[in-house]
C-alpha cells in the first residue's frame, strides 16, 4: 500500500476505558487484546478493519469511530426522514445489494427511508431507539448477511441477537411485535450451464470450493458455500456466469449513466465496497464516477474496456490490501488480471489511463490520496 496519511479511523481513549474486555471479546480481527500483564486494553490499529462492532458495544463509549458513528448516522436519519417522506426505514448491509431498489424488491417495499453501511453490526441500540422515538419511524427494515457470510465475521450474528432483544423490550412498551425486522441474504453466483464450456476456471479459481466439474458435464455450483466474491464471474471466458445484483447488465448500464453525466476528463472508479467507506451525503468531484462491488475479484476486463471505448479517460481499481481481502483471493487475482490488461493497453499508448491500488479503511486518507493523484495524472496527460 502506498504512503498514506497519520489519521486512523479508530481511536481507543485510556482515561474512559475499564478494560471491561467487551471489545476485546467481540473483535473478529484480534485488534484489540487485553495486557496479562498491565490490565489495560489496547488497539493494534493494523489489524483493524473497522467494522464498527466494538464501538456499538462499549459500555463506556471509550471508543469512537471516523465512519457512521451514531450521532452522525442519527443526523443524516433526521434529514433523509423529510427528504424521502416515510415512516419506514431500510437498513442494508453494502454487501447485500448494490443500491435499493434491489433491497427494496428483496423486502417487496417501495417507499423508504435508505441507509447502507458497511456492517449492520456496528449500529448501537440507542440509535434503533432514537430513530424510532424521536423521528417516529414506525417500522425498521434490516437486510443483513447470512451469519456464516459475514464479510466482518461476527457482525451479522451480534446483529441478529442485539434485533432480538430490542423487539422484547419495544414490545413491553407498546410497539407491537417486531418493529424491527431481520431478513438474511447473501447474493450467489447463476450459472447458464448451456453455455459453459468445461474450461473448469471457476474450480481452479473460487476461493470456497463452491464450483466442480464432473465428467463431461457443465460445472455445477454449490450454493451453500458460495459467498457471492464475483472472481469466478470475472474470469469466466464463455461468460456463461452472472453474480446476482451485480450482473454484467447491471454493471454496463451503470458505466453508461456514469459516462453521460460525469464531466471531462471523464474517471471511473472500480472499487470493493470493503476498501473504503463512502460519506453519507455526497461524493468526489463532477469529473468522477464510482461502481462500487462485492470484491475487487468482480472486476471484469470487459467492463474495463467497455468504459474506455464510452469515453471515461481513466480508470482507477481500488481493492483491499491482499491479506486482508475479505473474499480470500479477491484482490490478488484482480491486481493480476488488471496489471495484464494494464500492459496490453500500454502497447497502444493507453497504459496509463489504468491505475490499481490497494487501500484500508483503517486509515480515512488513503483512498482519497490515491484518486487525487490518479487525477491529477489523468488531467495533465489530457492537456
Amino acid at each position: 500500500m502506498s504512503s498514506i496519511s497519520q489519521e486512523v479511523a479508530l481511536h481507543l481513549n485510556e482515561e474512559y476505558c475499564s478494560s471491561c474486555s467487551i471489545c476485546a471479546s467481540l473483535c473478529p480481527f484480534e485488534a484489540i487484546k487485553k495486557d496479562p500483564q498491565t490490565g489495560k486494553t489496547t488497539l493494534e490499529i493494523e489489524k483493524c478493519q473497522v467494522c464498527g462492532i466494538c464501538y456499538s458495544a462499549c459500555p463506556a463509549q471509550a471508543l469512537s469511530i471516523g465512519y457512521y458513528d451514531a450521532d452522525s448516522l442519527f443526523r443524516y436519519l433526521e434529514r433523509a426522514r423529510k427528504e424521502y417522506d416515510s415512516d419506514r426505514l431500510l437498513i442494508m448491509c453494502k454487501g447485500v445489494a448494490p443500491d435499493f431498489k434491489l433491497a427494496g424488491e428483496l423486502l417487496g417495499i417501495s417507499k423508504f427511508i435508505p441507509l447502507s453501511v458497511p456492517c449492520v453490526g456496528r449500529l448501537p441500540e440507542d440509535l434503533f431507539l432514537r430513530t424510532l422515538t424521536k423521528l417516529e419511524v414506525k417500522k425498521i427494515y434490516l437486510l443483513v448477511c447470512e451469519e456464516d457470510f459475514c464479510r466482518f465475521e461476527k457482525g451479522s450474528r451480534i446483529t441478529g441477537r442485539k434485533i432480538r432483544a430490542l423487539n422484547l423490550l419495544l414490545e413491553q412498551f407498546g410497539y407491537g411485535e417486531e418493529v424491527i425486522s431481520l431478513k438474511r441474504y447473501t447474493p450467489k453466483v447463476k450459472a447458464d450451464r448451456d453455455k459453459c464450456i468445461k474450461c473448469g476456471n471457476c474450480v481452479f479459481y473460487c476461493p470456497y470450493e463452491s464450483a466442480k466439474l464432473v465428467g463431461s458435464e457443465a460445472a455445477k455450483f454449490n450454493l451453500d458455500s458460495c459467498r457471492g466474491c464475483g472472481l469466478c464471474i470475472a474470469l469466466c471466458p464463455a461468460m456463461a456466469l452472472e453474480l446476482e445484483n451485480w450482473e454484467g447488465e447491471f454493471i454496463s448500464a451503470s458505466i453508461s449513466r456514469l459516462a453521460s453525466q460525469i464531466k471531462e476528463p471523464k474517471i471511473l472508479i472500480f472499487r470493493c465496497q470493503w476498501a473504503a467507506f463512502p460519506p453519507l451525503d455526497g461524493e468526489f468531484s463532477e469529473n468522477v464516477g464510482i461502481i462500487d462491488l462485492p470484491c475487487a475479484g468482480r472486476v471484469d476486463t470487459l467492463h474495463i474496456l467497455e468504459a474506455l471505448g464510452k469515453g471515461i479517460k481513466g480508470i482507477l481499481i481500488a481493492a483491499c490490501p491482499e491479506d486482508e481481502c475479505k473474499l480470500k483471493r479477491g484482490s490478488k487475482e484482480a491486481r493480476r488480471s488488471v496489471e495484464a490488461l494494464k500492459e496490453r493497453l500500454g502497447q497502444i499508448g493507453l497504459g496509463e489511463r489504468l491505475h490499481f491500488c490497494s487501500v484500508a479503511p483503517r486509515y480515512p486518507q488513503s483512498f482519497n490520496q490515491e484518486l487525487e493523484r490518479f487525477k491529477v495524472e489523468i488531467e495533465r496527460s489530457q492537456g
